[in-house]
């Protein structure tokens, strides 16, 4: 019984050993990991944004600017979504409104394309016709430009333009 143990084992160490790799070779797999592709470079000018009377009469002023979008990295962007606030301003400073009151504004966008070319530029124009809680007309707009690459990564924008 005893040489039949000893043959047992033998036969379980080298089925071991084989299963291990025992005296074969391997080489190692080289698996590269994915790189991720360049993010695209985006620069944001706004124009002068000037004040003027609003040409409607449900509101007390009137600007009208553009904002040029620069790409430089060689990664096209499509815009997805385009969104603007108008803040009362004082020197470039948000002016909070007293309880009760807030900004009126409506405003319109006008764009050739919703995609901005690798290494090209793209210029959105702004109009907005708003009324201010204090009296004055200087105002602050954000405008938040949703932009994706064409793998579907978010590259948010923002952009600040003084209305004065």
């Amino acid at each position: 019984m005893l040489g039949r143990t000893t043959r047992a084992v033998a036969g379980l160490v080298a089925l071991s050993l084989g299963a291990c790799g025992g005296s074969s070779t391997t080489s190692p797999s080289s698996t590269t990991s994915p790189s991720p592709s360049n993010p695209p470079t985006i620069t944001n000018t706004p124009s002068a944004a000037p004040v003027t009377v609003s040409p409607d009469p449900n509101y007390e002023w009137s600007t009208t600017f553009t904002v040029t979008m620069t790409e430089s990295a060689g990664v096209p962007v499509t815009i997805r979504s385009i969104s603007a606030t108008l803040q009362q301003a004082a020197g470039g400073i948000i002016v909070t409104p007293p309880t009760g009151l807030s900004e009126v504004y409506r405003y319109e966008v006008k764009s050739p394309s919703n995609r901005l070319p690798a290494n090209g530029t793209l210029t959105i124009g702004f109009t907005f016709l708003y009324t201010l809680p204090q009296p004055g007309d200087e105002a602050l707009v954000t405008v938040t430009l949703n932009c994706y690459d064409d793998s579907g990564n978010p590259y948010p924008q923002t952009v600040q333009v003084k209305v004065v």
